[in-house]
């Protein structure tokens, strides 16, 4: 059960603004990546990709934040840019309440274990990624946060005790017309 799904219609500098708040929960993750996956239809050259991370951080916002918990949400935005620019964020609610969060890094998989590749991968897919303090509340566009333009990343041993924002930055070859934005209309 989805709690809201949106686009902002702003015209301009803006070929794509979707955001949508998940439950937190396995089945969940599903309809985040079909969620994803269509959104992604005027970006085929970037739209598996952009399907797999969705999925990936959304699976580590369940497995490592309290996203995953009894009533707890993901919410993810997709921004594309006229230039080419598409900016993914998964919101998480903050640490779980059984263990502190620490620092999100790639690291070599290792080959005996089941897990652990997500992040090489979504590195591997990605221009770059990160994740930074969720200050202010999930969605840029609902507090004017312009995360595609501000985004850094969390120091070494950091450790947050706040929800937290991971991103993704692709580069698509679809283009807008100069001074055109193709906003997409859609709400499911």
């Amino acid at each position: 059960m989805a709690q809201c799904d949106g686009v902002d219609d702003d015209v301009g500098i803006y070929t794509l603004q979707a955001f949508r708040t998940f439950l937190g929960a396995p089945g969940e993750c599903r309809e985040a990546r079909l969620w994803a996956r269509t959104r992604m239809r005027p970006f085929p050259d970037v739209a598996d990709a952009v399907e797999l991370v969705v999925s990936e951080f959304f699976g580590n916002a369940l497995r490592h934040s309290a996203s995953g918990e009894p009533g707890g949400t993901v919410f993810i935005s997709l921004v594309g840019l006229v230039s080419g620019a598409l900016h993914l964020e998964v919101h998480d609610e903050g640490p779980r309440s059984d263990a502190p969060r620490t620092a999100a890094r790639v690291v070599s998989p290792d080959f005996d274990r089941p897990d652990g590749r997500g992040l090489f991968i979504a590195a591997a897919l990605t221009k770059e990624w990160g994740r930074l303090p969720a200050t202010g509340g999930p969605g840029y566009a609902e507090r004017g946060y312009t995360s595609i333009f501000d985004t850094g990343c969390e120091p070494d041993g950091a450790e947050y005790s706040g929800p937290m924002i991971t991103w993704a930055d692709f580069t698509t070859a679809v283009r807008a017309p100069a001074g055109v934005g193709a906003p997409q209309h859609s709400m499911s």
